[in-house]
């Protein structure tokens, strides 16, 4: 039986996306979400994939979560953090740290008990694991106001993922960070449409980044050709940045 690649986030925009390229790719999935919603279930249905449930802001609730993978599976191929949690977009002074707080454990806290959790899993799959960690193009460059929550724990993030990066290499584990540019998302859906299509615009091509630029970068994130790329932070992005 195939090792599957746990996708977490499977129900946002981007980790249905590569779940969906993965599947299409020949891997086998197991997709996460943090409820038990429509869009994940169906999701499932579709790519005919099992499913499996946690909030993340509990302690013991992760720990239910590690226990439930431990039951589902014996290796795993790799692991997808596509986590989000939508904020308030304010000014960074007008903000209350608990908002803040909620992002650095959606982000870097998940991340981090995911990876203990999944660790063993991943030493035993048999052509060895890849992580792919979704940060952002705002960590890369000046970020626009009011997102300093998202755009703070997506650092921190980032700076986490590098060091495993080079940490798990030994247990033949790569560890691969795509910095997605704007996406049409839950993340986005309070932005005025005239504000997203002034930014796509602006953009070389006239169009923002689609959830399907990022899958595709991250299928091939998921064959040996992209081995050597391990612990870099890869754009996907539609800007130009020479």
């Amino acid at each position: 039986m195939q090792d599957p690649i746990l996708i977490l986030g499977a129900s946002g925009t981007i980790g249905g996306a590569i779940a969906t390229r993965l599947v299409g790719d020949g891997h086998a999935v197991l997709l996460h979400g943090r409820t038990d919603s429509d869009r994940l279930r169906e999701l499932g249905e579709t790519l005919d994939a099992p499913t499996i449930t946690t909030d993340i802001s509990e302690t013991r609730s992760l720990d239910a979560f590690a226990a439930d993978l431990h039951e589902r599976t014996k290796a795993l191929a790799g692991l997808v953090f596509a986590v989000a949690r939508p904020f308030p977009h304010r000014l960074a002074h007008r903000t209350d740290w608990s908002v803040f707080q909620e992002q650095f454990d959606t982000q870097l806290k998940f991340l981090h008990e995911t990876i203990r959790a999944t660790k063993p899993l991943m030493e035993t799959a048999e052509s060895g694991a890849r992580v792919i960690v979704l940060s952002t193009e705002f960590v890369l460059g000046a970020p626009p106001q009011k997102i300093a929550p998202y755009v703070a724990a997506k650092a921190a993030l980032t700076t986490y993922a590098r060091v495993a990066a080079q940490e798990l290499i030994k247990q033949g584990i790569r560890v691969h960070i795509l910095a997605p540019g704007m996406v049409e998302s839950a993340l986005t859906a309070d932005m005025p449409a005239e504000y997203l299509a002034e930014v796509a615009a602006a953009m070389p091509e006239k169009r923002l980044t689609s959830a399907m630029d990022v899958a595709d970068v991250a299928q091939f994130l998921f064959t040996p050709a992209a081995d050597s790329m391990y612990g870099t932070v890869i754009p996907v992005s539609r800007a130009d940045r020479r």
